[in-house]
């Protein structure tokens, strides 16, 4: 949908005027207006002589054809939309629309850097649209506006005046001629010469039509250049005298002028001192159980190391065209340090350092941290209660049934009825047994029974799966091990030794989908609504004691003032000593005493407003806080989603037996006979003329 000044472009708007024409086109574009409604409006409006005169906004909330809210926010668009903006970057349009504000602008800027660093370039609207902040048509909208500023503020030099067209091939000269695109070039013909100039106004050459007057002055031809713009890195004098005598020219190209291209900047990039992926603590042996004594693999530091150091940015320079003008470098990126618990910065701040003994992380949204380890000597039961630490937690014993652990990375001996929630990795020495776990990270246990578990990363059970659902984005991996009565989710695949039992129910593997990080944007999502809710109704609440605030404050102001008139009043009367003002004086002191108890009133009044004024200063930082929070770690999983590919491939090395459900993204097949060493995967398969065929699960040997 275009939209302009102009007055509607259709048959149904002419009349209207331009500002009615541009609200009804942006209300319609937006959703504030339905088209039915639109219909009636337009109706309203024949029915009036001037409706270019009338004021739509008015009408369409006398006839409910739109709220207050909307037609207050459609009025704000379209004073932003039809002002001529003095920053027209997509950013600043969206807050200047108030589509946006600039925290969250903010965080949508760090993300697409962060992406860019990762070598993905994506467009900012596309990014907000994808995040949630705003709509597509509130983006369609902005783009729209960028369109119109850039048609009102760009220059046109000399030579975009003439039509791009392409140079007649001519034969060549022994000579070699400048190799170059032709239809990249602005072509001007004037007086016997073709000026060709590239769109990057980098470089002008020039050859002779058969029209060239071979008795032409060099002052006539500088004129001829000077008058189409070409006035930087021209040739010399000697060279264009040479141009002008020499017949080769007449097929072949001068390189008349070279402008100085740009030197774009080198961005900031970060050194890590440590291996960013490494083993957790614990080695998980062939028989299923973890070793705590080997440790070598696993990176530890100390107060005072330095974890990561950023190499500066590198300014370009900037460039000049053969018309004199600037060609502005690309600028190099620089990188900001996010610091996380137990690290701080250097005094020059380009090195992060460690400020305790432990274990380095980095995680995806760049936030570097040390955590310092929790060891629990035992169980975790009624002794400990439940466990909450920001860091790693190892436990020499079992989870107790109904205790919980929360943490970063966990290891245990046993989880026997308890529930693990970590943001890093699980290591189970022995087991799990009707228990609940999930993870940000890894999952390793020795077997798994009556249980449910879900990662995020991948997940290794060593001898057994029995009557447990797992769901994981990464690859569920058995090598010796059996599954029996379970459902197995894995996007990243399966490789599982042996799936089924004569005796036990079917199990079902699906591989190449999982729904966990969709219900994980689903939470974030409902999060973010709620504070954001919560956020308004603070917002409102503190403006309501600041109204209220107003007018304690007028009401003290006039009564100190007349306390102070009451008291001059008091003070001139007991002047007189003739004692007839003492009656007076006892009225006035009356006043005086009433007015003191309703200022002491109205401040008892004032101290509870600005107390709650406080406490609501406080939510509404909080809920903020919260909020900004949600949408970092929001685009966190989008990126763990995008860079985990399905992989709808389960591996059998040992047997799968007949029962078994497989399911992929699309497809699905219950297996009718008992197979081994065998491959299942999902494929979009074509017929025997190419054509395709439809997603269908396949077998093959491994």
């Amino acid at each position: 949908m275009a939209l302009d000044n102009k007055t509607g472009s259709s048959g149904q708007n002419c009349g209207l005027g331009s500002r009615n024409s541009l609200i009804l086109k942006i209300a319609l574009f937006l959703n504030y207006l339905s088209k039915e409604n639109h219909h009636k409006l337009l109706q309203d409006l024949e029915q009036r002589k001037n409706s270019s005169d009338i004021d739509i906004l008015k009408l369409m909330q006398a006839k409910s054809y739109a709220n207050q809210a909307n037609i207050l926010s459609l009025k704000k668009t379209c004073l932003s939309f039809a002002r001529a903006q003095e920053d027209s970057r997509f950013g600043a349009l969206c807050i200047n629309f108030e589509f946006l504000t600039q925290s969250n602008l903010n965080l949508a800027l760090d993300e697409q850097k962060n992406l860019l660093d990762e070598g993905r370039n994506i467009m900012l609207g596309e990014l907000l649209v994808d995040a949630g902040m705003i709509s597509e048509r509130q983006r369609d909208l902005i783009l729209q506006k960028q369109r119109l500023e850039n048609n009102n503020t760009r220059k046109i030099t000399p030579a975009e005046e003439i039509t791009v067209a392409s140079v007649a091939d001519e034969p060549e000269t022994q000579q070699k001629s400048p190799v170059f695109d032709k239809s990249r070039m602005r072509e001007i013909r004037e007086t016997g010469i073709i000026l060709l100039v590239q769109n990057d106004a980098l470089k002008a050459f020039m050859t002779k039509t058969k029209n060239f007057d071979n008795s032409m002055l060099l002052a006539d031809l500088k004129f001829f250049l000077e008058k189409h713009g070409i006035i930087y890195g021209l040739v010399d004098d000697q060279s264009l005298e040479a141009f002008i005598k020499d017949e080769k020219y007449h097929n072949a190209f001068f390189k008349t002028a070279e402008g100085l291209e740009p030197i774009d900047g080198t961005d900031a990039r970060v050194i890590y001192m440590f291996d960013r992926d490494y083993l957790k603590p614990g080695w998980l042996a062939e028989d299923g159980t973890i070793d705590f004594k080997e440790r070598g693999e696993i990176p530890f530091v100390s107060s005072g190391d330095v974890l990561a150091e950023k190499i500066p940015p590198k300014e370009g320079k900037d460039g000049v065209s053969v018309y004199g003008d600037a060609i502005p470098r690309t600028n190099a990126m620089d990188i900001s340090f996010v610091l996380g618990k137990g690290v701080r910065l250097s005094n020059d701040g380009l090195k992060i350092i460690s400020e305790v003994n432990g274990n380095p992380k980095a995680k995806p949204s760049g936030e570097i941290s040390v955590n310092d380890s929790y060891f629990i000597e035992g169980d975790v039961d009624y002794t400990t209660g439940h466990v909450k630490f920001d860091k790693n937690v190892y436990i020499t014993g079992s989870i107790k049934n109904g205790f919980r652990v929360e943490a970063i990375d966990v290891v245990a001996k046993t989880i026997d009825g308890g529930i693990v929630k970590a943001q890093g990795d699980v290591f189970i020495q022995n087991g799990v047994t009707e228990s609940v776990i999930e993870a940000k990270g890894n999952i390793k246990a020795g077997f798994m029974h009556r249980s449910k578990a879900a990662c995020i990363g991948n997940m290794t059970i060593v001898k057994e799966v029995v009557d447990t659902e797992i769901i994981l984005e990464g690859t569920f991996e058995m090598k010796q091990g059996r599954v029996f009565s379970s459902s197995i989710t894995a996007k990243g695949g399966a490789k599982i030794y042996h799936i089924g039992s004569e005796k036990a129910a079917v199990s079902t593997i699906t591989v190449g989908t999982s729904g966990y990080l969709e219900k994980e944007l689903q939470n974030i999502d409902s999060a973010i609504e709620r504070r954001q809710n919560l956020l308004e109704t603070r917002t409102k609440e503190k403006n309501k004691i600041e109204s209220e605030l107003s007018v304690i404050r007028e009401k003290l102001n006039n009564f100190d003032q007349s306390r102070q008139r009451t008291i001059s009043m008091i003070n001139e009367m007991k002047k007189d000593e003739t004692g007839k003002m003492n009656e007076k004086i006892d009225l006035f002191q009356k006043s005086l005493d009433q007015a003191d108890i309703k200022i002491h009133a109205l401040n008892d009044e004032k101290a509870l407003l600005e107390t709650n004024f406080k406490k609501t200063t406080q939510d509404i930082l909080s809920c903020a806080e919260a909020v900004k929070i949600s949408v970092k770690d929001k685009f966190a999983l989008k990126r763990l989603q995008q860079a985990n590919p399905p992989k709808p491939i389960l591996d059998v090395a040992g047997k799968v037996l007949a029962g078994t459900k497989v399911n992929g993204r699309y497809a699905n097949m219950v297996l009718n006979r008992t197979l081994s060493r065998t491959r299942i995967m999902e494929i979009n398969s074509r017929g025997d003329e190419g054509s395709k065929k439809g997603w269908e699960m396949i077998i093959t040997n491994l």
